[in-house]
């Protein structure tokens, strides 16, 4: 029997940026991040959109300290060359190194204080951006998610996402969390999230206009669930 899709509150997002416990929580999704083998599942469909392309804007959508696509930057600077970096987050939390780290590979980076709504909604200036989000997407739902969607589609040339996957699998880890020790935020917000996550085709049924995109949405790796959407016009 498949786990029905529950969004409650995550305990990370109603803590100061500088609370220890919000700063240790941070360092526990870097773990995290690494068991789950993020970097490895969003690099490959990101590399086919991005290479190739002069000119890159990308933006990240709840971008946090922005040290997950700085792994990425790391492995593909020659790849990936005159990228225009935006990292998006209501309470974004990327100090002078990490910034100084993207400068020295080549990247242009802004850091945008912003909610992604309210990003969205602005007119559209510039280049059509790239838009990606790692363990975001699933914090919204019912107009919340669809009214993202719409707006990521109207702004953005492709859309890639890495959330949790909702899985019986993936909530017997989520509570395992402790053993590498990670912290009581941490633990709390681990098994939320995947409750909050995604499964089958849902976010392919929800995205606008599904015939001028290409859409391919799957579970990823052991625990994540991946979703990508590239406009056919580009």
């Amino acid at each position: 029997m498949s786990l029905p899709r529950q969004v409650h509150a995550e305990l990370l997002d109603t803590l100061a940026p500088d609370d220890p416990r919000a700063i240790g929580s941070r360092s526990d999704l870097h773990r995290i991040n690494r068991l789950m083998a993020t970097q490895s599942l969003i690099r490959g469909p990101l590399d086919k959109i991005l290479h190739g392309s002069n000119a890159i804007r990308l933006v990240e959508l709840g971008a946090g300290d922005g040290q997950t696509l700085l792994q990425l930057a790391r492995h593909h600077a020659r790849r990936w060359p005159q990228v225009n970096l935006e990292l998006l987050d209501v309470q974004p939390v990327v100090n002078a190194q990490t910034l100084a780290d993207y400068r020295a590979l080549g990247w242009n980076v802004e850091v945008i204080r912003a909610d992604a709504f309210d990003w969205l909604a602005q007119p559209a200036s510039g280049a059509v951006p790239v838009i990606i989000a790692n363990l975001f997407v699933h914090h919204f739902e019912g107009e919340r998610l669809r009214a993202l969607l719409n707006g990521i589609a109207a702004r953005a040339s492709a859309f890639l996402c890495c959330e949790p996957r909702r899985s019986r699998l993936a909530l017997t880890f989520s509570r395992l969390l402790g053993v590498i020790g990670c912290n009581e935020v941490t633990r709390h917000d681990a098994v939320v999230s995947v409750h909050a996550g995604f499964s089958a085709q849902e976010l392919s049924a929800l995205w606008p206009q599904p015939s001028a995109w290409s859409l391919r949405e799957a579970p990823a790796g052991l625990f994540s669930h991946r979703f990508q959407a590239l406009a056919k016009h580009v």
